[in-house]
This record gives structure tokens, sequence and C-alpha cells, in this order.
């Protein structure tokens, strides 16, 4: 099944990346005694002026691999090094690669790439950056996406209304499983199950878990509509960030709410964006506004 590209893609073709926002990746440790939560250490990594976005980890939690825009013709992915903080780019293509991931076997990383016909698959690259090659190949207007183990991914189509979709890397047999919905594709710790936002209303978003062996979708918790990223904790905790603070919701308590577990004082007056944790539970980053 081939999906076709809709002109209101997300990932940007080049002649428009110039527009793309002004963004850095923070880098911290997160932890939580006795019901307190702190964030220290805390490090701008990128710290200049342009397009720098879309973090995520290492397996072993010592590197981030994350997307950077340094002119304007193409984004590129980027490894950062938590140890000596130090960077190396990865990817230096014509085409422009978004949203790197490690595979689940630690051998390379997943992007989307767009290609230069405006194409929109997923490749992988080995882990520095050599031998792409077309990962899912007849699956086209791919925006973003989530692992779910080393055969499935969880895919954002682009369509007029964007789609969720969920496929096998090797038979490619895409199954549709909700519409209009946000970025944000994670499974959920110990369970057969993804999660992911569905965005109902003007007034009111709703974070949906699909049971991968029913086949069948429910409400986790509402949310209100002013953010699409999200992760998870081993301990079933859900985190969110709504302005410079970060809420948490307790999936598997008998009942919660949304509580405002860490405000970030030094971005007061910005946004946080795009959460990434490392397997640790401890190494935390996140996108902000400049």
């Amino acid at each position: 099944m081939r999906f076709l590209l809709s002109a209101c893609m997300l990932l940007i073709a080049s002649s428009v990346l110039a527009q793309l926002p002004s963004v850095d990746i923070y880098y911290g440790k997160i932890a939580t005694l006795d019901g307190k939560w702190s964030l220290t250490e805390l490090k701008n990594f990128t710290n200049r002026k342009g397009y720098d976005n879309q973090p995520s980890f290492s397996a072993d939690g010592s590197a981030i691999y994350y997307v950077a825009i340094q002119d304007t013709t193409q984004s590129d992915v980027y490894a950062y090094s938590i140890a000596t903080g130090g960077t190396k780019q990865l990817t230096n293509t014509v085409e422009s690669e978004y949203s790197p991931v490690m595979l689940a076997n630690g051998k390379g990383f997943t992007v989307v790439r767009v290609e230069q016909d405006s194409t929109q698959r997923m490749w992988v690259f080995k882990l520095d950056g050599t031998r792409p090659k077309l990962f899912i190949e007849n699956i086209d207007s791919i925006g973003y996406y989530g692992s779910i183990d080393d055969k499935r991914y969880g895919c954002f189509i682009v369509t007029d209304t964007p789609t969720l979709i969920i496929t096998d890397v090797k038979k490619q047999n895409p199954k549709i499983i909700d519409s209009n919905i946000g970025r944000c594709i994670k499974v959920i710790p110990g369970e057969q199950a993804i999660s992911y936002i569905v965005k109902s209303s003007n007034k009111e978003w709703m974070i949906k878990r699909f049971d991968l062996n029913t086949q069948t979708s429910s409400l986790i918790a509402a949310i209100p509509p002013v953010s699409e990223d999200f992760v998870w904790t081993a301990k079933g905790e859900l985190l969110m960030p709504r302005d410079n603070q970060i809420w948490m919701y307790n999936y598997k308590a008998l009942e919660s709410n949304w509580t405002r577990i860490i405000t970030v004082k030094e971005l007061k007056g910005k946004t946080i964006y795009r959460l990434a944790l490392a397997n640790d539970g401890i190494n935390f980053a996140f996108v902000a506004d400049e």
C-alpha cells in the first residue's frame, strides 16, 4: 500500500527550511524522591541560533541523537556525547533527515528522510551515519513515527487529516488505527499497547491507548490542547510539557489527576516541546524556544 504525499506535509521541503522555528535542546537529570521531582544539571547543549530538534537517546543513554539545520539547505543528524560534551555530525546528505531513533538491536538508527522528489519514507543508517538504505520502502508521507519493537512501527501519515498506522517492517502491510492524531507515538511500558494523542476538539484532546492484542482503543486521559509531546517512565508515569513546566499523570493509579512536578525557571516565558527519556529513567532531554 502506498500513501500519497499531502501538500500540507509537516516535514518541510528545502525551499522553506528557513521558516522552521529557532529552538534549542536541553539535557538534564530527572528524578523523584518521596514524591518530589527534581531536574538537575540542566544544560543547553546546542545553544545557537537556528533549528536543533527531535532528540532521542542511544540505548545506553550516553548520547543524544538529534537533527540540526546549519544552513538553509537541509537538516542532518548529529550525536551529542553526554560524557565529553562533544558533538559529531553523522549525516551530510543532499536530502533532509528527521527524527533519528536508534534501532532496537543498537546497530543503527532510523530517520524520516525527505527525498529529492519530496517523498517521505523511513530510512536506516549505520551508527556512524554511513550506508543509508530504505527501511520501509512502500509507505510514503511519513511525518513522525514510534518504534513498537524490532518488527513494527507506528507512523503518523501526513494526510489531510493525519492518520495513525501500524506497519510490519518486512510485510509493510499498514493497518489504519485512528485519525486526527498528534505527532507522538509511544509504547506503554510493560504492556502490549501504544499511546497517542487524538485532537478531538479545539477545547480538549485525548491521550488514547491502542491494545496490540485486542486491536481496540481506549481513553487514558483528557488533556488541554496545549502540547502533543509526552514520554513514559518505567513506573507508568506519563510526563508532558506545558509552557515552561513538566506535568505528570500516574497511569497506574486507581485515581489520577495531572500534577505539575517541575517548573524550569530558566525558561520562564518560553515553551518546552519534544521530551526524551533515556532507558535509565534519569537522563532527560527536551526542546525549548531560544
